[in-house]
């Protein structure tokens, strides 16, 4: 019985032993966050993913065989990365799910992990994964100069607790000994980008084209903010963007029309070629309705059907 109490006394004496001794370390070298392209007005969150490589040392001779380590991010889950005066915001998470934000010991969400050491050698290492998320819904992040734009976040400040001990983990609320700031870089590259949808023009039922028809229909752009843009639209089937025609389905003739960027029907819209102009803007990440004015002139009448142009817009930005 004696002999027992006196292991256990020891153990618990241990237990007690310093932490650390100058043999005894830890260190993280973080990898820098580098997200692929971001586009905007895609409206989707866009993942990367990082490591960080820790690593312990013993001296030769330890009774402390195991050390608790815990990295440290500072801030919330909610970050920014910046272009001048423009903000990109995205989170780091210690989970591939974006579930668990990376923050710090005090806050309860550090990444943390157990190493032991080696049976032979002195030094053991890790590579520990962290994730990044560029948050979704932030179709008004703007480009500079219609150029893809990078975004950063430089010198994060990754820390370090650690904790040698015996048999059972401190957990991180014990892990007081600390490393210095341990800096890395996250960067974003947004891309410059344009969507385009179109509604038809339809024009009335008519039995004969004594008078013109008018009608309209609408293109919506939807381009990065502060990117300048233009759409053509092209001849259709006639391949003459100052000479359109509808066709008859199933053949035999045709009608005459044009489409205008405006309602007074002035000005041509087509590709800038035979005296044609293209629509212009500047995107700001929202959708943009651009109307689209259509007038068939008085022509001789073709014989009755159904008759149709299929006309293709390009956008360019």
């Amino acid at each position: 019985m004696r002999r027992l109490i006196f292991v256990v006394a020891l153990c618990a004496l241990l237990g007690l032993m310093p932490r650390h001794a100058s043999a005894q370390t830890c260190s993280a070298t973080p990898s820098a966050l580098s997200f692929p392209n971001v586009s905007p007005i895609a409206l989707s969150p866009v993942a990367a993913t990082g490591s960080i490589l820790v690593q312990c040392t013993w001296p030769a001779v330890t009774l402390l065989p195991s050390v608790q380590v815990c990295l440290n991010m500072g801030g919330t889950a909610t970050r920014t990365m910046l272009n001048g005066g423009s903000a990109l915001q995205y989170g780091l998470y210690s989970d591939m799910g974006h579930s668990t934000g990376w923050g710090s010991s005090p806050s309860g969400t550090p990444i943390s992990l157990i190493l032991n050491k080696p049976a032979t050698g002195v030094t053991a290492s890790a590579t520990v994964s962290y994730y990044g998320l560029v948050a979704s819904n932030q179709p008004t992040v703007p480009t500079t100069g219609n150029a893809n734009t990078v975004y950063a976040e430089l010198d994060s400040q990754l820390t370090v607790n650690y904790a040698f001990y015996l048999l059972l983990s401190p957990g991180c609320a014990g892990a007081t000994t600390s490393t210095a700031g341990a800096a890395f870089n996250v960067t974003a590259t947004v891309t410059n980008n344009c969507l385009i949808s179109a509604t038809g023009v339809a024009f009335t039922s008519s039995g004969v084209l004594k008078s013109a028809l008018s009608a309209s229909g609408s293109i919506t752009a939807r381009c990065t903010n502060g990117d300048a843009f233009r759409i053509a639209l092209n001849g259709g089937s006639s391949g003459n963007v100052s000479q359109r025609q509808m066709q008859r389905s199933g053949g035999g003739g045709a009608v005459n029309y044009q489409l205008y960027t405006d309602s007074n029907h002035t000005t041509a819209w087509g590709d800038g070629n035979s005296g044609t102009t293209m629509a212009t803007g500047t995107g700001t990440g929202n959708p943009v309705s651009i109307s689209v004015y259509g007038l068939v002139p008085p022509q001789s009448t073709p014989m009755p059907g159904s008759y149709s142009d299929t006309i293709t817009a390009t956008i360019s930005f």
